[in-house]
């Protein structure tokens, strides 16, 4: 049995004694050899080319090259050879170089800037009196029955129209009071929380819209006037006291619950009162 397999199934490498000699090898064409690897230089500059952790690792084959861009400090800015540095924690910046100087930001002009400037003028047959604060006596004397009055955008402030005007408005203030003698068409309120309007004459309409607290004074020849109101709330009319001296006025609120019905097809709608 051993001379069979040392005969017919032997291991490790056998000589031919019928192979060709090494020159006649040669000749004949050997199989090339396999390409040499990439050199590690142009694997790294693609490695750094990519980006990320391959970037960061490109930077570090670079050897000391990393270090050539890096700032020399001075000894005023090292801690171990400046004690003072050491108690404040703050390194100064004073040896290094002075940082560019920021541009210069255009001022906005007068049309955007936060506080416009006040007007008070007779335009044509309407007097302006806008953008006023904190103004306790603003006076619009001998206007004209045909004369309008615009109040816009005022605050804190006070406005007295003697005589008797055509239509008095007022948009878009905040605390405001307006003192009229006589109005010939209206006066309209809109988006002016906390203002006060007192008529001292007559007046048939007064109109408020998107308006918040605000109080009226009526006179005893207004009481006729016809008060409308629309998105408002917390609005009291101040009536005068009949037998009482000028000056005594009862309060009442203006209704804000309104109540909706169907009757007959049609929609009504009526005050909701609360008793009690």
């Amino acid at each position: 049995m051993r001379l069979y397999i040392m005969e017919h199934h032997r291991t490790g490498l056998t000589w031919n004694p019928q192979g060709l000699a090494v020159a006649e090898y040669t000749q004949s064409g050997a199989p090339s050899a396999p390409p040499a690897p990439a050199p590690p230089a142009a694997a790294a500059a693609s490695a750094a080319s990519g980006g990320g952790v391959a970037a960061v690792f490109a930077e570090l084959n670079r050897g000391e090259d990393v270090t050539k861009g890096l700032r020399k400090v001075d000894k005023s800015e090292m801690t171990h050879k400046n004690p003072a540095l050491r108690g404040s924690g703050v390194v100064s910046a004073s040896s290094g170089p002075s940082p560019a100087k920021r541009p210069i930001k255009p001022s906005k002009p007068s049309a955007l800037s936060g506080k416009k400037p006040s007007k008070l003028a007779l335009e044509g047959k309407s007097w302006a009196v806008e953008h006023f604060e904190n103004e306790s006596s603003l006076s619009l004397d001998d206007c004209q029955l045909n004369q309008a009055v615009n109040i816009y955008g005022c605050k804190n402030s006070t406005v007295v129209i003697k005589g008797k005007v055509n239509a008095v408005t007022l948009v878009n203030c905040t605390k405001t009071s307006v003192l009229v003698d006589s109005v010939v068409s209206s006066v309209s309120v809109t988006n002016s929380p906390s203002f006060a309007l007192q008529i001292l004459g007559t007046v048939p309409m007064i109109q408020l819209d998107s308006t918040d607290s605000g109080q009226i004074y009526l006179s005893k020849g207004s009481l006729g006037a016809e008060i409308t109101t629309a998105k408002c709330s917390a609005i009291n009319i101040s009536l005068p006291v009949e037998g009482q001296e000028d000056g005594v006025f009862e309060e009442q609120a203006v209704p804000e619950m309104l109540k909706s019905v169907i009757k007959d097809g049609k929609l009504v709608t009526s005050v909701v009162e609360h008793i009690g």
